[in-house]
Formats: structure tokens, sequence, C-alpha cells
């Protein structure tokens, strides 16, 4: 009887553990993305920190934003928050390495 006891309060509480993770998670907005990637945007604009490479005509964040609202206006909308997530991204990526490097100097200055 002990084990069948055992094994019944394992079982619920094993049934029950499982259901923690399936919290219904609130998916941000394409609007919403791309109003922070702006944001996150302009402080790397100000930092002096903006990811381009040569042969590009915008920077990174610029293109992916584009790319997402090409997609949004074909009405693609898992594409266009594909897009804006990776802008976002970019800029989040972009700021970080303002604050990391705000404290670098070079190493023959005292």
């Amino acid at each position: 009887m002990k084990k069948l006891i055992i094994g019944a309060s394992i079982a619920a509480v094993l049934t029950l553990s499982g259901c923690t993770g399936n919290e219904v998670k609130t998916a941000a907005t394409y609007e919403s993305i791309v109003a922070e990637a702006k944001a996150a945007q302009e402080v790397s604009i100000k930092g002096g920190h903006v990811w381009k490479q040569k042969a590009m005509k915008t920077n990174y964040v610029e293109h992916y934003l584009a790319l997402a609202a090409e997609a949004k206006k074909k009405g693609d909308e898992d594409a266009a928050i594909k897009h804006a997530k990776n802008a976002l991204k970019t800029a989040n990526a972009q700021v970080a390495q303002i604050n990391d490097n705000a404290d670098l100097k070079a190493a023959w200055s005292k």
C-alpha cells in the first residue's frame, strides 16, 4: 500500500511540475519590436558604433527594418517579425558594444 501511495504522489508531482513551463507568453507586436530597434539604433548612432559594411548602402539595422517593412507590406507577418527581431538583436548588440568598450583605454596610456 505504501508503494502505491508513494508512486501516486511521485506521478502527481511530476505531472504538475511539467505544467509549469506551459504559461502563455505574450508575443511582442511588430510595431513594438520596430520601436525598440529604432530606439536602440538612436543610442548606437549617438555612441558612434553603427555596424555597416562598405558595400552596403544602409547599416544592418536599417537593412533589416526595410526587409521587415517590405514583408509587412506583402502581408507576411511572420517574416516581418523575424526581420524586425533581427534588427532589434543587432541594435542591442551595437549598444552592448558601446557599453562594453566604454572604459577601454590604450595599453600605452596611463
